[in-house]
């Protein structure tokens, strides 16, 4: 009796307690999402990203989904919530483990109750393909890979998105992938692989498929060339390479503006671009590999491999800015009979805004906290005036212009107003 009398005090004790604790001190476990259906899984539905998965059911009231991808190791979780209440759900799920027993958490929110459950996704290895391997030296900070064939790792080194872009290269665009072909267009895919568009190309284009971009209203910002575009070379016709932009409307798919950068700048110039013939020679003067736009003042920014960092006006077309050596300039346009542009290249100064002396304006001499960008890609557009590249250096064809064996990365910041270009950061 005695015993029973103490079971019913420690009950009454803890009955007691709960009653006046707050609810978010006890667990509460959340029952499970009520469906008409099991929920339908199916992973890799649109046979383009292999780590992804599309979970359908529907529900007897409408709710919020939100949805947890949990982390591989303790990491961190991916976790996404869908806008609107709704009664019929399409969850695309990505971030998903490859060769792993992943664990999707749904939660559904009603507004006055919550629901949730557990979906188990096991992935197999990805297919095999090239991968590029990236070391670097006392990297704490996090880091993301997004390479040619639509592989991401996250900060832990895990590989989370594999989509497969059949030999094209990928672009991640405003939750949209971007396939790029050098004479197919471009094809517009969501995140799991769900076609959306293709845009043809304009007759006679064919892009570099090395660095796309897309502007604030998503147009896109396309780099390559056309069939018809010529200079005159040693006295000799030539065909050059890689030194157009064409703008395609995001909606329409039509062509609204193009740019002929050796209009603009001088494709005559022959400082860094060795001397020969074809990919390698003057008619190859640009080698145009990265573009971004600048919504700061409405311009076109790229980077000329053999020319340096070039910023154009996307409207009037007028050259803005060069960084690259002062050295080597003739008029510009493609007969040579264009405007004079050796006003248009920065003047490199230093952390306190002192120029250097000539000889490293003209590239002649190396300082430590300045380089000039030679054989330069991937142009970045980032806040407050400053810019990025990336600097495979290496010998060019005026010796007396200082390389290094080393390639860079290279943040600078640029002045417009004087005219001026300070280098933030170098790493080699």
């Amino acid at each position: 009796m005695k015993k029973k009398l103490v079971v019913l005090g420690v009950f009454c004790l803890f009955f007691g307690l709960s009653y006046f604790l707050p609810l978010n001190i006890i667990e509460q476990e959340l029952l499970q999402i009520k469906t008409h259906q099991p929920f339908d899984v199916k992973v890799n539905p649109y046979r383009k990203n292999e780590l992804s998965a599309l979970i359908r059911f529907e529900l007897y009231e409408p709710a919020v989904i939100t949805m947890s991808v949990k982390g591989r190791d303790n990491a961190n979780d991916i976790v996404h919530t869908f806008p609107g209440k709704h009664v019929k759900h399409e969850i695309p799920v990505l971030g998903l483990y490859p060769d792993y027993q992943n664990q999707v958490v749904l939660t559904a929110d009603y507004g006055d109750r919550k629901e949730q459950s557990v979906v188990f996704i096991r992935l197999p290895k990805v297919s095999k393909r090239n991968l590029f391997v990236v070391k670097t030296k006392k990297d704490t900070k996090d880091r993301y890979h997004w390479l040619t064939d639509g592989i991401v790792f996250d900060e832990n080194g895990w590989l989370r998105f594999s989509f497969d872009g059949n030999g094209m290269i990928g672009y991640w665009f405003n939750h949209e992938v971007i396939l790029e072909s050098r004479t197919a267009g471009l094809f517009r895919y969501t995140p799991i692989g769900k076609f959306l568009k293709h845009y043809s190309f304009p007759k006679g284009f064919v892009s570099f498929s090395h660095g796309l971009g897309q502007k604030p209203n998503k147009n896109f910002l396309v780099i390559g060339s056309f069939a018809d575009s010529y200079i005159m070379t040693n006295g000799e016709k030539q065909q050059t390479h890689r030194d157009h932009m064409i703008e395609i409307d995001y909606q329409t798919g039509e062509v609204v503006n193009t740019i002929d950068f050796a209009e603009l700048v001088n494709p005559h110039r022959s400082v860094i671009v060795p001397e020969g013939h074809e990919d390698y020679g003057l008619n190859d003067w640009c080698h145009i590999n990265g573009i971004d736009y600048d919504a700061t003042d409405n311009s076109i920014v790229i980077s000329c491999r053999h020319a340096g960092m070039i910023k154009v006006n996307e409207k009037t077309k007028e050259l803005i800015w060069m960084v690259t050596p002062r050295k080597g300039f003739e008029k510009s346009g493609r007969m040579g009979d264009g405007k004079d542009i050796h006003h248009k290249v920065l003047t490199a100064v230093n952390a306190k805004g002192k120029p250097y002396k000539v000889s490293v304006q003209r590239g002649e001499q190396r300082v430590p906290d300045f380089k000039w960008p030679t054989k330069n890609h991937n142009v970045r557009v980032f806040k407050n005036g400053v810019f990025g590249l990336f600097d495979n250096s290496g010998p060019i064809n005026d010796e007396t212009v200082v390389t290094t064996s080393d390639s860079y990365a290279s943040l600078y910041r640029i002045d417009s107003q004087k005219q001026t270009v300070h280098h933030l950061w170098l790493q080699p």
